[in-house]
Order: structure tokens, then sequence, then C-alpha cells
């Protein structure tokens, strides 16, 4: 009998890790998925300006929902809801999505133990993994046969064995390992047995077998650290994970990390540690040995983001995890959050994407490009085709050649640093046949100005600072369109480059969203079947077909 197919989390990244920095596409299959209406993401860049931003979601043949992240400005960490045109919103059970920018974050330590929003329940689970960022964890409880049921068919859960004394037999953790468990899951405090009993040993012998780690619960009493010391000198070539460091007292924390020190099979796992103190176990016991866990969903949907902070009364899990990203080295953090783990647990990694993307152009080409069209038309335009309307409604061909002619003088200053309000959105072009020399020679200076070499990394917006490629393609954007008026207004014969439509329509659907449709821009119009991207371009902006 086939397998079923893993159930995909509501948003995941569909770009292979690794190949996805400093921007990615995600993909939605949540509770809008269905609706027939436009989709967006909301985004919320940590510490960036502006604080709000949009980008439509365009609908794929499976009846799931895709975008481009744009890039982040130096940010780490993205936090979104995904909301329809009508002002439905799906935030995740209300702890919102967060996804990180080059990793695929796996959770050692999380439980489920029923199936609902519950403490330790496993659409709890799902909401609180969602909200951290994290695309798999490492999944227990005592109960292991309901384990297997709510998990059944979900590829963001890897299963342990949670094994006592008491059982189960050896021969079902070994058949319960090699039907895709990854390791065994120990709780002296809740199941009442000393760390270091002997009748544990059977199950320890299994794992030295099959090759697979054991994660022990960690704790004053029955859980000491120097209890599980004695198992991993028992059985050397069994990694032990020790879950929480220790669940208690700083001392019994650097009674554990100096443990790590001293034998080569000890690991330790964050749950329950700040960002301070995971830091000092990094310091303590090397970046390859410690992994990230959270212990969800201990508390409920909101456990990485919740207020009150959980984490010694100082941090929630978001929090910690954002400081740990500006404050650990790149390849320390994806230690920590990924790389350790899936080593350790033998995970594989994350799902190939079903096609690769095509590469993006050089925004400077493009626009380089607008820009010598832009050139060709302008030039063949006639003082007796001023009067003539344009697809945009509120210009004619002559106020539409002032709007061209003030995009390109407004690239030039932005690209100097002055802000784009320093020119009027239509500057006045007169009727003594200058126009095109006058057009010619301010794309001579845009051009120049976006040059390779003098192109700056940031330039001024309404709403703050964005990155130049960013504020480029906007004008590229704008010269497209605004050509393709010009030649739709003239009846001009001039041939358009088709590759500029498309460039500019990917631009449109990513820097257009349907937040400000009848703001900045007018409402979508269909497009005929089949139309050509010149035709899509006018009709994604509001133009009527020519």
């Amino acid at each position: 009998m086939p397998s079923p197919s893993p159930a995909p989390l509501p948003v995941e990244w569909v770009s292979p890790v690794g190949e996805r920095a400093p921007a990615g596409r995600v993909r939605y299959r949540g509770p809008l998925a269905a609706a027939d209406r436009p989709l967006h993401l909301h985004l919320a860049f940590d510490g960036a300006p502006p604080p709000f931003r949009h980008v439509p979601l365009e609908r794929d043949g499976d009846g799931s929902w895709a975008a481009d992240i744009p890039e982040a400005d130096g940010h780490i960490l993205l936090d979104f809801a995904i909301a329809a045109a009508d002002d439905d919103w799906d935030n995740n059970g209300g702890a919102n999505y967060r996804l990180w920018i080059g990793l695929d974050p796996v959770d050692a330590h999380v439980h489920a133990r029923t199936p609902g929003l519950d403490e330790l329940g496993f659409e709890s689970l799902r909401i609180a993994l969602a909200s951290g960022g994290m695309t798999h964890g490492l999944v227990s409880w005592q109960d292991n046969a309901f384990v297997d049921r709510v998990t059944e068919g979900v590829g963001w859960l890897t299963k342990l064995v949670w094994v006592s004394p008491g059982g189960p037999e050896p021969d079902d953790v070994r058949r319960r390992l090699a039907v895709g468990a990854v390791g065994l899951k120990l709780h002296p405090t809740y199941d009442g047995y000393p760390a270091d009993t002997p009748g544990l040993d059977p199950f320890l012998q299994v794992a030295a077998e099959a090759g697979v780690p054991v994660t022990v619960h960690t704790a004053p009493g029955p859980s000491d650290p120097d209890l599980v010391r004695r198992l991993a000198e028992r059985f050397p070539k069994v990694p032990f994970v020790l879950y929480h460091t220790f669940l208690g007292h700083p001392e019994g924390r650097r009674r554990a990390a100096r443990h790590a020190q001293e034998l080569a099979n000890l690991h330790l796992e964050t749950s329950w540690c700040r960002s301070a103190e995971v830091r000092r176990l990094i310091d303590e016991v090397g970046a390859d040995r410690v992994l990230f866990g959270s212990d969800a969903a201990t508390d409920g949907p909101v456990h990485f983001v919740r207020s009150p902070p959980n984490l010694e009364m100082t941090e929630n899990y978001n929090e910690s995890l954002l400081t740990l990203a500006r404050q650990l080295p790149p390849e320390t953090l994806r230690a920590l959050l990924e790389d350790n783990t899936r080593r350790l647990f033998r995970l594989a990694p994350p799902r190939l994407p079903q096609a690769v993307p095509e590469p993006v152009e050089d925004v400077r080409e493009l626009f380089t490009a607008a820009l010598e069209q832009a050139e060709r038309v302008v030039a063949r335009v006639g003082r007796e085709q001023f009067a003539l309307p344009t697809p945009c409604a509120e210009w004619n061909v002559q106020a539409l050649l002032g709007h061209l002619l003030a995009t390109v003088q407004r690239a030039e200053r932005v690209a100097g640093g002055q802000p784009a309000s320093s020119v009027p959105q239509v500057l006045a072009v007169d009727t003594r046949g200058r126009w095109a020399s006058r057009f010619e020679a301010a794309t001579a200076k845009a051009r120049h100005a976006w040059s390779r070499d003098t192109a700056p990394a940031d330039v001024p917006a309404p709403w703050g600072l964005v990155p130049g490629p960013v504020a480029l393609s906007g004008f590229v954007l704008e010269l497209v369109a605004h050509t393709h008026d010009l030649v739709v207004g003239t009846r001009s014969p001039e041939p358009l480059d088709d590759r500029l439509a498309t460039a500019a329509l990917r631009i449109a659907e990513r820097l257009v969203p349907a937040a400000l449709r009848g703001a900045a821009v007018a409402d979508p119009v269909p497009a005929a079947p089949g139309a050509a991207d010149y035709a899509r371009l006018a009709a994604f902006l509001g133009r009527a077909p020519a």
C-alpha cells in the first residue's frame, strides 16, 4: 500500500535551502486558498522601513498560491499574515507566520498528546511552529500510538520513540525505528525512574545497534545531568541529547556543559534557555554540539510569541531567535537552528522545488533597455498628436510626454540621493519641437546615474530608504507601461520589446498589491485570452483594452 503524501504546512518555502537568500519563494495552502479572489502577503519587516508591505500571491494549478518574498533590507525575519481583497485574514490562529531567509529551521524538541488547540495539542503545535518559522520538528509523547496516528502523512514532523524501563518492548522499538522514527526519548521525571537505571540498557543497546541518538529530559532529581552522564559513559557510541540542558537552576546547566565538554557523545538542547544562555552554551561546548528546541506546544498556540515572555520571564522564543540571529555568525546560527539536528538525527534535506525558477534579469540592464525604447517612441511623436487621448485617462499625449520626462528626471534625482518629490508628476512640454532632444538628454543623465559603478545601495522613498534595485525596478515599470501607453495613444508603428513587457509585468505583480488599488493604481481589467504581455500589463494596471 503506498504511503500517504506528506501533509504540508499552510505556508512553506518552495525554494531549496541555501538558494533563497536574500529573498525566496513561499507557497500558501491555508484556509483562504480556495477563495476565488486575490490574495496577498501582509509583511512586517522587523526593524525595516516601511514597517508593512504587501506582496500579491499568484494562484497555481494545484489550488495553492505562491509569491516571492522581496529582499529584507538586511533584516532577518518576516512576520506576516495572508489577506484577501475583501479584508478576510488568515493569521495562523492569531499567532501570525514567520519565515527565515536562507534557513529551514528544525525544532529538536516538540510534543503532541491531543489533536486540538489545547496545550500540547497537535493543532497548537502546528500554529506554534509556523509562528516561529520552524519547518520541521522532532515529536514525541508517552503514548507512541497516538503520535503515530496524529502525525500520519505529516511531512514536517519526525517521530522519536518514547521508552522507559516499563516498555515498550525492545522489539517494538526496533520496529518503530525501522518505519521512520529517528531516535529515542527518555523522561525519568515523568515516568519515575533514575536516569542511570540499568533497566534502560536493553533500549540503549537497540539505539546503539540502529545508530540513533537518545534524547533525555534533564532536571533536578531523577533526571539530573550527572545521572545522564553515567548513561553516556556506559554507551559511548550512542549520542545523547540533554533536553533543556537543565530545567532548573543555572548551576545545573554549568554541570551539563562541563559533562558535554568531557564526553564527545553528549549534546545540549536549548528549550527554556534565553538567548544569553544559548550563546554561553555555544561558547562552552562549541557551535556543533548545541541544538535549538522549544518544548512546543507546552504553552499552546502562542508558545513562540507568548506575552508575558516564557523564557526566564525575559524573552519569548521569537524574541530570543531574533536576538540570536543578529548576534551569532551566520554559520553558527545555521548550525544551531538546522545543521546540528539534521546531521545528528540524519534528517533528509528539505524538499526541492518542482521547477527551477527562471533567472531574474539585471534590473540595470532592463532600465537601460527601457530608456532606449522610450527614446525611440518619443522621437516619433508629432506636435499634431499632442491633443490625442491615451490609455491614461487623465493625460493626453502632451501630458504623457511630460510624465515620461518627469519619470526619467526622478530616476536621476533618486540615484543622487534626492527625494522623488523634487520633480513634479508632469513636466511642461512645449510645442516647439525640442521635446525629443530634451528627453534624450534626460535619459543620458539617468543612465549614467544608475551605471554599475555609481548606482546607490539604498535610495530615499516617501516611506523611507529602499534598496536601489527595488527603486529602479519601479522606474522600469513606469517607463515600460507609459511607453506602451504612448504607442497606443499615437498609433505609433514603433515595435516594442516583448522581453521588457514580460519583466515589467512581473515587477508590477510584486510592486502593485491589492491594497493600493483605487489609490495609486486602478483596479485590473480582464485581458483577452492569449493576450500578449503588453496587453496583460495594461490590463493589470487598469487600462481599458485598446
